[in-house]
């Protein structure tokens, strides 16, 4: 059996309105570049959990009108988009069906329009793919896939995170590597969109597995630039701390997000610069 792990990056816009309104502003897209080019920590997780007896393969779509793979065999593939590039990826399911292989759909616009994506797949996921993702790779085993998978009320243990398959990558084509430390955010603001709509709880990964992802990242692509995958790596302050000072001895450049309250903290502060903090994003 093959999986097919399908992400659809970049920002994608067919709207002339929206083009001259608001996606020409400054560093926009300087932005979107870095964004095209960053892989989807999602579906290399979900690949981290599948079993070594099936065979997988991750794909990054930049542009579905070049891309020409449907003569792959896939017996099903997982596609993640963002909401910009929902439609391209619906597109892209109803082929993958017409030759018969099984489209699996999730993420952040699947689980807030389930009703609307169901009519693309042959499985939608609600919630964190990682609870259900051993069962619908043994539901394609038996050909017992069921429609819907529901996650919602069962939620991951971050302790239990698998190695993502960052060996899938061809390394030289990213500029930056995602890795998470923490899902979710306790503020929830309402401008919000990422994990906090997928998973309500706020927690965090032991810094010891944060540690073993950046060491795979680093012998696959030595200096590579780390972009924490985060709504709020410093909400927990004692993890975040104990992230910095791991980090430390990593001689690593990374990016991060977080609230405003880093800038009260002075010491934190000093210390995310030792340990190679480059750049940060704060939402207001």
């Amino acid at each position: 059996m093959k999986i097919g792990f399908i992400a659809m990056s970049a920002i994608r816009t067919a709207d002339k309105e929206l083009l001259e309104l608001g996606l020409t502003l400054p560093g926009f897209v300087e932005r979107s570049q870095v964004i095209a080019k960053l892989p989807s920590l999602g579906l290399l997780t979900l690949a981290g959990l599948t079993p070594e007896e099936v065979e997988v393969e991750y794909i990054d779509i930049i542009d579905l009108e070049e891309w020409n793979g449907l003569g792959d065999h896939f017996d099903a593939v997982a596609i993640s988009s963002f909401s910009m590039q929902i439609f391209e990826a619906y597109q892209l399911a109803d082929q993958f069906r017409m030759i018969g292989t099984k489209v699996i759909l999730g993420g952040i616009h699947v689980t807030l329009n389930s009703n609307e994506a169901a009519r693309y797949a042959d499985a939608i996921v609600l919630g964190e793919g990682e609870s259900v993702w051993p069962e619908i790779v043994q539901d394609i085993k038996n050909d017992t896939l069921r429609s819907c998978y529901d996650a919602r009320m069962r939620p991951f243990n971050l302790a239990e995170a698998p190695m993502p398959r960052f060996d899938l990558l061809d390394a030289n084509r990213y500029n930056r590597f995602t890795v998470e430390t923490t899902r979710g955010c306790p503020l929830e603001c309402e401008f919000c969109a990422a994990s906090i709509r997928i998973s309500p709880q706020y927690k965090a990964k032991p810094v010891e597995k944060v540690i073993a992802e950046i060491h795979e990242i680093q012998r696959l692509k030595p200096g590579a630039f780390i972009e924490f995958a985060d709504d709020n790596t410093f909400a927990n302050k004692r993890h975040g701390r104990a992230l910095v000072k791991a980090l430390k001895n990593e001689s690593v450049k990374w990016f991060t997000e977080s609230d405003i309250s880093v800038a009260d903290d002075e010491e934190l502060l000093q210390d995310m610069k030792a340990a190679g903090c480059a750049q940060i994003l704060v939402g207001l």
